[in-house]
């Protein structure tokens, strides 16, 4: 009886509980009285209701080749740093502002300097990428985050596959993470090269790009998104490292920490690969010529 009461208390704090000045959280917070996704458009200020809104599924059958998307040129990414990675209520984030670092070049307007890191994952019952491709997900999401000095921010965003071995070069953050179980707590991150921590360059050359909005309040609509499908991998337990050790608070695990994908609405998505929509046009076109031979023959 007691257990009946208290799921019938859940479900009244999930509609009720949200009182003004409610702070936003993802939708497994919902039940603890903060906003959730699918009403962040009523926050003050937010933008979470525009029509360019991020993240979003990219189906690589409708990518149009730009031939302007050529290869990044990562500004300092092989330096070795000192970081501190803190867990900010939301993810595991890392300021980078402070360093040298920065991207040109891959069809962008002038030069932006890396600002933060973060990341986004899933639990033992859900992959936790933001973006998906083709529909599918995975097991979790890198985004960095540079702004150029007009205000516009330019976002990599990078998946992650599971390995059956660890990544040697993600030790420092995956034992940083026992340290930032709570809110506001911090771990340093010593000689961290930031090159070390995503695909080697040849693999960089393919990816695809949108324009698009953060995927956090206030979702402003300022962001140029690369996507890069060549993934990232890590062992079963790196992956776990996430949602096992940070809690959003004291009582909750850090799980699942994604938007849900957002509406297209007319928005191309482009890609730096002219073969792969080569390809797909010539699949698409093949079917239509067989069958005017057939009918003509």
């Amino acid at each position: 009886m007691k257990s009946l009461c208290f799921a019938f208390y859940l479900i009244l704090q999930c509609i009720f509980g949200k009182g003004e000045g409610a702070q936003w959280c993802y939708a497994v917070e919902e039940c603890s009285g903060c906003i959730g996704p699918r009403d962040w458009q009523t926050l003050d200020g937010s933008k979470c209701g525009g029509p360019a809104q991020s993240p979003i599924n990219v189906v690589t059958g409708n990518l149009k080749y730009n031939s302007q998307l050529k290869p990044f040129t990562f500004v300092g990414y092989d330096k070795a740093y000192n970081y501190t990675m803190t867990n900010n209520g939301h993810s595991a984030f890392i300021d980078l502002s402070r360093t040298s670092m920065s991207i040109k070049d891959g069809g962008l307007s002038g030069t932006y300097n890396i600002v933060q890191l973060h990341f986004h994952w899933g639990s033992e019952m859900s992959e936790g990428s933001e973006h998906s491709i083709n529909g599918e997900r995975f097991p979790m999401e890198l985004h960095i985050v540079h702004n150029s000095s007009g205000g516009h921010l330019a976002v990599l965003g990078f998946f992650y596959e599971e390995n059956t071995s660890n990544n040697t070069k993600y030790d420092g953050i995956i034992n940083g993470l026992n340290m930032i179980t709570s809110k506001g707590s911090i771990a340093n991150v010593t000689n961290l090269r930031l090159v070390d921590l995503i695909p080697e360059s040849r693999e960089l050359e393919l990816y695809y790009r949108y324009n698009g909005s953060l995927t956090t309040p206030n979702c402003d609509e300022i962001v140029t998104w690369t996507l890069f499908p060549n993934t990232i991998k890590l062992s079963k337990g790196q992956l776990e490292a996430f949602y096992k050790n940070l809690n959003f608070t004291v009582n909750d695990k850090m799980e699942e920490n994604f938007r849900p994908v957002q509406k297209l609405n007319g928005r191309i998505v482009q890609t730096s690969d002219a073969i792969s929509v080569l390809s797909q046009t010539v699949t698409l076109i093949i079917p239509v010529l067989l069958s005017l031979l057939f009918f003509t023959s």
